[in-house]
């Protein structure tokens, strides 16, 4: 990265952080609301390809991103599984069921016994390994893999979440290995948790 690339990304971090700071007092739209979170996403996070998913109905679609090519967001943009005739599958409790990782995250299939997840989050630094190692048991089930396929090496899914309302989550992809660190995973968590108030307004 240049100088001249990183001053821009500063102003844009600068510019998304005072929008946030206004949006605070006001019910804004949420696809506003997402795309300006993108710039701090992308920012906290370092990764090539960013994305945040908004809850519309029964399901998850992308409401922005950035550096995904558009075949991806155009397979992955739905995460309601349905069956031949189009309806949407529904697991044991009533709820409708989401596939990937994404799904397991947002419906808060998390196993804090495994490496991979935090108490909310999931993350990996090797994608190929990781999902070439977990069983149906381990999260597995239902899972595309698609972002394996596309060669992502870095994977991390941060859930926007407030109490049991779930707004939706960050989606942050990169080629290279070894992008995260606990501490980085910290930092998104944390402003996902931020990020959820103020989706309570703009959405519920």
């Amino acid at each position: 990265m240049n100088d001249g690339d990183e001053s821009t990304e500063l102003a844009e971090e600068r510019q998304a952080t005072l929008a946030i700071f206004r949006m605070q007092q006001l019910c804004v739209d949420p696809g506003e609301l997402a795309r300006t979170l993108l710039v701090l996403v992308r920012r906290y996070s370092g990764c090539e390809a960013v994305a945040i998913r908004l809850r519309q109905g029964p399901d998850f679609p992308y409401a922005a991103s950035r550096g995904f090519s558009e075949e991806f967001l155009a397979a992955e943009n739905r995460l309601c599984a349905r069956d031949e005739a189009g309806c949407l599958l529904r697991d044991a409790k009533g709820n409708p069921l989401l596939e990937c990782m994404c799904g397991n995250v947002l419906a808060g299939r998390i196993d804090t016994t495994l490496p991979f997840f935090t108490d909310r989050s999931f993350f990996t630094n090797g994608t190929i390994e990781l999902f070439a190692s977990i069983t149906p048991d381990h999260s597995r089930e239902r899972s595309r893999d698609r972002c394996m396929a596309a060669g992502y090496g870095s994977m991390a899914l941060i859930p926007i979440r407030l109490d049991e309302h779930v707004f939706g989550l960050f989606q942050c992809n990169d080629r290279r290995r070894n992008r995260f660190t606990p501490e980085s995973i910290a930092l998104l968590e944390d402003l996902a948790a931020s990020a959820a108030h103020l989706f309570q307004l703009a959405m519920v």
